[in-house]
């Protein structure tokens, strides 16, 4: 009997640890312990159970977000949390706190582009929400960077969807925020020389956005040298010389036995003239806004009337 007894208390404890083992390898048990072990900050020994949860269900959303969560807390570990819960949200794009944790990291890093990407699996408007705060674009440039010959009129404009955006940019290479940047009310006028302009958007409740930036060089055209028709040469009647050059510019001019460099203090040029009596030298330069000269245009005139 006593034998009987034995084998029995054997064979339930034997049933009892059977059943322990079998439940200390379930998905409950496995994510309690890593829920545990994340309170008291064993982030290592956090992983490793939830690991060992997600081989029972390896869509469970609530052990990627977990997994990811860790890393993320974990301080150097950012790109296993991104992936984590990236995983996380393609499962469920309704799964805020994912959404939001993921969006901290990229705004981190400045991943603009990869916010652009999951915002595409965002199924709600709760959802869609999360990323007001986070997806702020920048502004829009009326011209794009490069190298011009004149002075530009630049203007900003808030992205789409930001009405109540406000811009803050920069002329300094600076970063265009509160600190720094100037409050965006206008347009910019940009001359001659190299300007980067960086201008960024701040959302209602206070932040920044992505930066854009823009390099403008702009370098004046030196005018071209005048034009005259006739081009010089000798003349027995009355004849009048025409003078032309490059839109936007003045033209000053002067008669002299001798070549010389007309300024802003000589004639200026309206209609055609009358050549002089005698040989005179026409010289005449193209002066524009900017204050560029050209070349001066010399050439001798010899009008001698028939007696």
């Amino acid at each position: 009997m006593k034998k009987k007894l034995a084998i029995g208390l054997v064979i339930v404890l034997a049933l009892m640890g059977f059943i322990y083992y079998q439940y200390t390898r379930s998905f409950s048990y496995q994510y309690t312990a890593g829920r545990q072990a994340e309170e008291k900050k064993d982030y290592y020994a956090a992983v490793q159970h939830y690991q060992q949860a997600l081989k029972k269900d390896n869509t469970d959303t609530r052990t990627l977000f977990a997994i990811g969560n860790v890393y993320y807390k974990m301080g150097s570990q950012k790109v296993l949390a991104e992936n984590y819960l990236l995983k996380a949200v393609k499962l469920d794009g309704n799964y805020t706190r994912a959404l939001r944790l993921l969006l901290q990291i990229y705004e981190s890093d400045g991943a603009y582009d990869k916010m652009e990407t999951v915002q595409q699996y965002a199924k709600s408007d709760e959802a869609r929400a999360v990323f007001k705060d986070y997806l702020i674009r920048p502004p829009v440039y009326s011209q794009e960077g490069g190298t011009y010959d004149d002075d530009i009129m630049l203007t900003l404009s808030t992205p789409e969807g930001g009405d109540d955006y406000e811009i803050f940019y920069t002329t300094d290479g600076k970063a265009p925020n509160g600190v720094h940047g100037h409050l965006y009310d206008g347009s910019i006028y940009l001359t001659e020389g190299k300007t980067r302009v960086r201008a960024v958007c701040r959302n209602a409740n206070g932040k920044f956005g992505e930066v854009e930036s823009h390099t403008y060089t702009i370098k004046y055209r030196t005018p071209s040298e005048p034009k005259a028709s006739p081009d010089g040469g000798e003349f027995t009647s009355e004849k009048k010389v025409m003078l032309t050059a490059d839109e936007g510019t003045t033209i000053y001019y002067s008669w002299s036995k001798k070549s010389r460099t007309p300024d802003t203090s000589d004639k200026v040029y309206t209609e055609p003239v009358t050549i002089p009596e005698g040989y005179n030298v026409l010289s005449a330069v193209a002066i524009d806004r900017h204050g560029k000269k050209s070349k001066v245009y010399h050439m001798g005139f010899s009008y001698y009337p028939d007696k």
